[in-house]
């Protein structure tokens, strides 16, 4: 049976660490529910929960139908900002990027 897809990004609704890991899995185990653009819950595995908060942004990746989370680093969560803001983020883009480009031309050594 193939897997359905899954949106890549959620929601941490709850994670815990269990140190005395069920048999058959690794101890630490990183464990998170995840809830999913649309309201579905999924229990992912990950690497691990340190820094994470309920309400972090995770990747969520299916393999072999288990269910893997990794936090978004700070390239990611922009990129998915600027994807979501759409054509509002196209302005924004163009706004910030030339309020960078102004900055840099006033800048010793910067180019013109």
């Amino acid at each position: 049976m193939e897997a359905a897809a899954v949106a890549n990004v959620g929601e941490v609704v709850s994670f815990t660490t269990l140190y005395s890991a069920p048999e058959g899995f690794r101890s630490p185990l990183h464990i998170a529910l995840v809830e999913l653009p649309g309201g579905a819950r999924l229990f992912c595995h990950g690497e691990d929960t340190k820094g994470m908060k309920i309400g972090s942004r995770v990747s969520v990746e299916a393999v072999d139908s288990v269910f893997y989370f990794s936090h978004l680093g700070f390239a990611d969560r922009a990129r998915l900002f600027w994807r979501r803001a759409g054509a509002r983020g196209e302005k924004m883009a163009a706004i910030t990027k030339s309020l960078v480009q102004g900055m840099w031309k006033g800048r010793p050594g910067g180019n013109d």
